[in-house]
Formats: C-alpha cells, sequence, structure tokens
C-alpha cells in the first residue's frame, strides 16, 4: 500500500513537472508578467535603455502647449498619444513604462533585425502585469515565426474582415485582421504565476500617425490571482 501511494506520489509531480516544462513562458526577452520591477528603473535598463523621461510630467508640459487640443481633434487621441511618446521617446510614469518603436529595441538576428516598441504596466506594488510589443503589420510572418520557436506554434486563429480609417479623412480601407490566441497557458517559472499570449495584426481601428502606420501587436497578459 505505501508502495502504491509513493508510486501514485512520483506520478502525480511528474505530471506537474510535465505540464510545467510544456508550458509557455511569460516573457520578452527574459522580462516576465509576475516579476517584481521596483523601482521602474529596472525595467528600462532590462531592454538596455540609461535614460528616460517622466512621462506624467512631460505629458503635463504638452497639455499646456498651445495647440494641443485642436491637434487632438484632428489625428484622435491615440495618435496625439503616441505622438507625444515619440517626442518624449523611452519614459515611465508611475504605472507604466513605454519604449517607442524605433527607439532602440529590436527582436531577431542578421543584418536587419526588426524594430518593436514595447510598453509594460505594473501595479503598485511594481508587478509586472502587461508587456505590449507592436511592431510593423508588413513583418507579420517574419515576427510570427519567431513567437512560434519561442512560445509554439499553438494559436487559436480568427479571421474577420473590418475597414481601417484615416482619423482625419475619414477615408476607409478593407482590411483582414488576425487575432491569435496561444492555447498553452503561459508560466514563469520563478515565480508560478501564469499568463495568456495574444496576438493581433491590427491593434486598433484608425490608422496611425507615428511608424509603422499598420501596427500589429502582442500581449503578455498576467493571469490575476484575486478571485
Amino acid at each position: 500500500m505505501r508502495l502504491s501511494k509513493t508510486l501514485f506520489s512520483l506520478a502525480i509531480f511528474g505530471l506537474a513537472v510535465n505540464a510545467a516544462a510544456s508550458a509557455s513562458p511569460c516573457d520578452f526577452k527574459g522580462l516576465s508578467v509576475g516579476d517584481k520591477a521596483t523601482p521602474p528603473q529596472q525595467i528600462m535598463k532590462h531592454f538596455g535603455v540609461e535614460k528616460y523621461k517622466d512621462s506624467d510630467l512631460e505629458l503635463q508640459k504638452v497639455q499646456a502647449a498651445p495647440g494641443y487640443w485642436e491637434h487632438i481633434a484632428k489625428v484622435g487621441i491615440t495618435n496625439m498619444s503616441e505622438e507625444t511618446q515619440l517626442r518624449m521617446g523611452p519614459s515611465c510614469g508611475d504605472k507604466s513604462c513605454e519604449i517607442p518603436y524605433g527607439t532602440g529595441v529590436t527582436v531577431g538576428s542578421g543584418a536587419f533585425p526588426i524594430s518593436v516598441g514595447v510598453f509594460v504596466s505594473f501595479d503598485k506594488t511594481g508587478i509586472i502585469e502587461t508587456i505590449d510589443v507592436f511592431y510593423d503589420m508588413t513583418v507579420w510572418n517574419e515576427v510570427l515565426a519567431l513567437m512560434n520557436t519561442k512560445y509554439g506554434d499553438n494559436w487559436h486563429v480568427e479571421k474577420s474582415e473590418q475597414v481601417t480609417m484615416d482619423y482625419e479623412t475619414k477615408k476607409t480601407e478593407p482590411q483582414t485582421v488576425i487575432n491569435l490566441t496561444h492555447r498553452t497557458p503561459g508560466r514563469n517559472v520563478k515565480t508560478g504565476d501564469t499568463c495568456t499570449i495574444g496576438v493581433s495584426s491590427r491593434d486598433v481601428i484608425f490608422l496611425h500617425t507615428t511608424p509603422p502606420i499598420y501596427r500589429a501587436v502582442m500581449e503578455i497578459k498576467l493571469v490575476s490571482k484575486n478571485f
């Protein structure tokens, strides 16, 4: 009887180990949701950013500048926010850090690595909750191949026919939008936290006024334990 219980326990342990081993990672370039990054300088340093601005302070300056609200009416609040972020460069506030597209973070290897932007949000204790990685939709296949290698080619795929709009001119164009949801739950092996991984070939309905104009995004999201 004792031997049977021991074998049963070992079998359950083996299943747990195999499940953990088969889980996808919850990180981008080694930074994972569930990690604690206090102060946020640790996030920026992780991506090789030594100098960055206080986004909350910079936003107050921008909002006080002449023509701010008129420009929002022209390009929309999302585009205005992205234009402001690009002018600021890498920055952190009390809830998030962002490294704009084209300012240093790349994926892939070889002579022509792929530029990406990175947005990281965290709670008041410094626990990283989401990591968004956005990139040019024209390199969708190349980035997907990199993600398949890291997270596994195990996606639930949804396609839909939608339209993308130029906010200023209101002109629209048809677009096939691809949404991928990873079937295998991700796991932070250091903390035991789990995550979801999703990818979309289009992040918002409007064309962007900052590069890339057509923007795809991957999001790694911490699964909350607060239930």
